[in-house]
Formats: C-alpha cells, sequence, structure tokens
C-alpha cells in the first residue's frame, strides 16, 4: 500500500521531470478542480472540458522540461497552457466557424446588463453562446486579454474580436431578457 504525503509543489515537479506517474496523478489531482473551472468557460459541456483538460495536462507532462522558474511560476506557466490548450481545441473543432463579423460594427455597452447575477447563472447563459462568443467573451471580459492579444491568439482579426465580444454581450442581454420575461409571467400567474 502506498503511503500519501504531502509534497510540495517543487517535489511534484521533480518527479514529474522524472516521468514518475505518481506525481504526475498528484499534479493533476491537485489542480484538477481550478483548472477544470478554466475549461468549463470555454468548453460547450463538461465532457468537452474534460478533453481539454486532459489534452492541456499531456502537454503540460510532455513540455515540463521547457520551463523556466525564471520567466515566471510553474502555476502561471500551467495556467498558460490550459487556456492554449483550450482555445487550440475551439480553433480546430469544425462547429467554430468564421463569418463576415469583421464587417460588424463594435459599440461600447454603457450598462453591463448581467451586473447583479449570480456567478452560476451567467456561466450558465456564456455556455449557450456560440465557441467563437465564448472563447472571445471569456478571453476579454473573464481572463483580461486584450482584442490585440486575442486576435493573435485565436488567429483573427482585432474587429473580429471586437465583434464577437458585442455579438457575445448582445446575446447574453437577449437570453437574460427572456428569462426575466419567463420570471415575470410565472409571478403573475
Amino acid at each position: 500500500m502506498e503511503v500519501a504525503y504531502k509534497q510540495t509543489l517543487e517535489e511534484l515537479v521533480d518527479g514529474c521531470l522524472d516521468k514518475n506517474r505518481t506525481a504526475q496523478k498528484r499534479l493533476y489531482e491537485r489542480y484538477f478542480g481550478q483548472f477544470m473551472g478554466v475549461c468549463m468557460r470555454y468548453a460547450s459541456c463538461r465532457d468537452d472540458a474534460m478533453v481539454m483538460l486532459n489534452n492541456a495536462f499531456m502537454k503540460i507532462f510532455t513540455t515540463i522540461r521547457n520551463f523556466n522558474p525564471a520567466g515566471g511560476n510553474f502555476e502561471g506557466w500551467m495556467y498558460r497552457i490550459v487556456v492554449n490548450t483550450a482555445i487550440d481545441q475551439l480553433r480546430s473543432e469544425a462547429r467554430h466557424q468564421h463569418t463576415d463579423m469583421e464587417k460588424a460594427v463594435y459599440k461600447e455597452e454603457s450598462y453591463d446588463v448581467i451586473a447583479g447575477m449570480e456567478a452560476e447563472e451567467i456561466i450558465a447563459l456564456v455556455n449557450q453562446l456560440t465557441p467563437a462568443y465564448r472563447a472571445v467573451f471569456n478571453l476579454f471580459v473573464v481572463e483580461g486579454y486584450t482584442h490585440v492579444e486575442i486576435a493573435e491568439m485565436l488567429g483573427i482579426n482585432e474587429g473580429t474580436s471586437k465583434s464577437n465580444l458585442f455579438k457575445a454581450r448582445m446575446k447574453l442581454q437577449e437570453m437574460i431578457r427572456l428569462r426575466n420575461e419567463i420570471k415575470v409571467e410565472a409571478y403573475a400567474k
């Protein structure tokens, strides 16, 4: 029987560098919840998020020798791999269709309609967006990237990023409006 003990992150990384399966398993278990949450923001369902997460950990384990401690902390390095893996998966999916959004006009919203909602409600609504809208919305609103950075990451132009964000917000506003109408009708009965 294996004795379970707390390992430091440094010990886990050293074990992963030696391709120790136990260290890999413990690293995966330690960060599963945190990184599954990241993947859920990009995936349309839990199964897709699991695929993203597993692909990300495969990249982490196969490229761990490339981690440079002088360049930042290990958790930040892993986080970046998880986000990039999620984006790569979205990019490669057939349902990730590009339209003529480059021609759409971007308008800045002066009122954030999702401001008083519960996080679970917002996540559920965001997950209903198309993969392109969901990716840009998450990268801009949640992750804090600029449109220039998003365009580079997704292989689109800056105008498309702005357009996708605008359309994602409009779609979210419409879903919220419909949800509120249903609540009002339920109270009226």
